[in-house]
């Protein structure tokens, strides 16, 4: 739902005539939701135990997506996605909170394996996002009929609770804070490309034919690649080493995509390494956040961090939506401030 509005906005901006800033608001609301909702989550899934979380966050967000499907104005969106940002922020502390219970040995390719979720849907709406935007209502029928189903498989599912866990414990630790701030950064230049790089090629760029749908793809791949490498270079090189790199190289590509917005075939590379290093920093991140706390306070851990690095998803489309409003090349060089932020904290860790 949240990366299908990157293409989804492509029909909106014409049937409800939205500029950029409209186009970012969107996601926008439903970060504010996410947020808000995050730190609770969290604490009820230490508390309670994935399984109820999940199944409560999932059937509920189903049904505002469901909601969609019948959605007419702008004010309905925004609405249901601020809803649904509010109801699914149960979901990622859930799984992470599975996955901290591996072993040292395997906790990197799990949370490597469990974050190659989002590429996967990356993929999936850059190969049918010429049908998404001609059928968005099946679209978001197709995501109600997909959460529920897997929402309900969650029943039955065993993993240990921490009844005696306290968030007061995560939220006070300097470590933690500074690696979510971090995490912040990161989040900005993930979720503010993965939104933004179909409507901005199509409507700002003039690009047309296939080739936005093939430059999105192209970039997809490269988060897919992504999680491979953030399954096996961490054993190797340590997490803050990881995160260092793929920071670097973010910032590098996201320059050089601006210096070259026009020469398209050598866009394709750029975009490759551009959707490689806007996830690989990503994992690393997160297993970091769960180490410094243990497993017990996963759910905790991650709530917190959902809620206050969401800071990064929720500013960035509406920013960059002003900064393109301004200039082209003025908001693609605004991907790379989150980034940069990031990778100054980490050298203060």
């Amino acid at each position: 739902m949240r990366l299908g509005w990157g293409v989804v906005s492509v029909t909106m901006a014409e049937l409800l005539r939205l500029n950029p800033v409209q186009i970012g608001l969107v996601l926008t609301l439903f970060y504010i939701g996410y947020m808000t909702s995050s730190i609770p989550w969290g604490a009820l899934i230490d508390r309670f135990g994935p399984s109820k979380a999940i199944l409560v966050s999932g059937t509920l967000s189903s049904a505002v997506i469901l909601m969609l499907f019948l959605a007419n104005t702008f004010t309905q969106i925004l609405l249901l996605y601020l809803m649904a940002g509010f109801l699914t922020a149960g979901l990622f502390p859930s799984a992470m909170k599975i996955a901290s219970y591996s072993t040292q040995e395997k906790v990197h390719s799990r949370v490597a394996m469990l974050e190659s979720a989002a590429p996967i849907v990356l993929i999936a709406l850059s190969a049918a996002s010429p049908l998404i935007i001609t059928h968005w209502r099946t679209f978001y029928l197709a995501i109600f009929l997909a959460l529920l189903t897997a929402s309900l498989s969650s029943i039955g599912l065993k993993v240990v609770s921490s009844k005696y866990a306290r968030p007061k414990s995560v939220l006070m630790n300097l470590r933690v804070a500074k690696a979510v701030a971090i995490r912040a950064g990161e989040l900005w230049g993930s979720w503010g490309t993965s939104s933004w790089l179909l409507p901005f090629l199509v409507l700002y760029d003039g690009i047309k034919g296939i080739l936005p749908v093939l430059l999105f793809f192209i970039y997809s791949l490269g988060q897919l690649i992504s999680i491979f490498l953030a399954s096996v270079l961490p054993k190797s090189i340590g997490e803050r080493k990881v995160i260092e790199i793929s920071l670097t190289a973010f910032i590098v590509c996201d320059f050089l995509a601006a210096i070259l917005l026009k020469d398209t075939l050598l866009l394709f590379p750029i975009f490759l390494a551009l959707g490689i290093s806007s996830f690989l920093y990503r994992p690393p991140t997160d297993v970091l956040i769960i180490k410094i706390m243990g497993n017990e306070y996963a759910g905790t851990s991650m709530g917190y961090a959902n809620a206050v690095s969401q800071l990064g998803s929720m500013v960035a489309p509406i920013f960059v939506g002003f900064a393109i409003s301004i200039s082209p090349i003025l908001g693609v060089l605004s991907l790379a401030l989150g980034p940069l932020i990031s990778l100054i904290i980490l050298y203060m860790i």
